[in-house]
C-alpha cells in the first residue's frame, strides 16, 4: 500500500473552521473514496494552523494517479506539501 500525506496551512480565521469542515465533506469526503485503488482516508485536525490528510491506496500507481487528478480547492486552504510514502504496517 502507498499513502499520500499532505500538509495545508489554514489561511482563514478559527471562525471559518465550520465552513472548512463543510467544504471538506462536500469536496473531498464524497469524492476521494471513488478513486481507483482507494483504501482509506483521514483528515487530521489542525495543529498550530496546519492541517494534514493521509490517503491510502492499494498501489503506488493508484496513489500517483490520484495525485494527478484535479480536485476542487478548499476555501482558505493551500497545500503546503504533498508526499507519497509506502505503508509499512497497519492495524
Amino acid at each position: 500500500m502507498t499513502a499520500t500525506a499532505a500538509a495545508s496551512p489554514r489561511s482563514l480565521s478559527r471562525s471559518h473552521s465550520p465552513a472548512i469542515r463543510l467544504a471538506l465533506a462536500d469536496l473531498r469526503v464524497g469524492l476521494v473514496p471513488r478513486a481507483p485503488g482507494f483504501v482509506s482516508a483521514y483528515w487530521l485536525a489542525p495543529v498550530d494552523g496546519t492541517g494534514m490528510s493521509v490517503i491510502v491506496f492499494d498501489t503506488k500507481e493508484h496513489a500517483e494517479e490520484a495525485l494527478r487528478y484535479p480536485v476542487p480547492p478548499l476555501p482558505g486552504v493551500t497545500p503546503l506539501t504533498v508526499e507519497m510514502r509506502r505503508v509499512y504496517a497497519s492495524a
